[in-house]
């Protein structure tokens, strides 16, 4: 009998990564489960925090939040308002976003899909 090994297509090795969960660790020794989320949290977000939203500079620090999965295991919940991005911001302090930031540029590239657009654009 012959074996046959189906290799996966390009895309659905995209779609596998993309879809794939990553650890990260910060200074203080927490980890961080991230998972890039679906385009409705984004807009989820921008809805969440309202005017805030059209700050670019806002954005691209608060947008790599909702890549957070869990801390230490422990499930972490996409925020729903402002407030709840604040008290997510407070939990992980610096050291915490430094690696967030750190971990969805590494392993997600570009945490904002308009900025990224902007850079192909220019």
């Amino acid at each position: 009998m012959t074996k046959v090994t189906v290799n996966p297509t390009p895309s659905e090795q995209i779609v596998k990564a993309a879809s794939a969960d990553v650890l990260v660790t910060d200074k203080r020794g927490r980890s961080f489960k991230l998972k890039k989320p679906g385009v409705l949290a984004q807009f989820r977000l921008v809805e969440a925090l309202g005017d805030v939203a059209k700050n670019e500079v806002y954005m691209g620090m608060v947008l790599p939040l909702i890549f957070i999965v869990a801390i230490d295991d422990d499930p972490v919940v996409q925020p729903a308002s402002k407030l709840q991005v604040e008290a997510l911001i407070q939990r992980l302090d610096e050291d915490g976003i430094e690696a967030v930031m750190n971990g969805v540029q590494e392993h997600f590239g570009q945490a904002d899909p308009a900025a990224s657009k902007k850079k192909s654009e220019g």
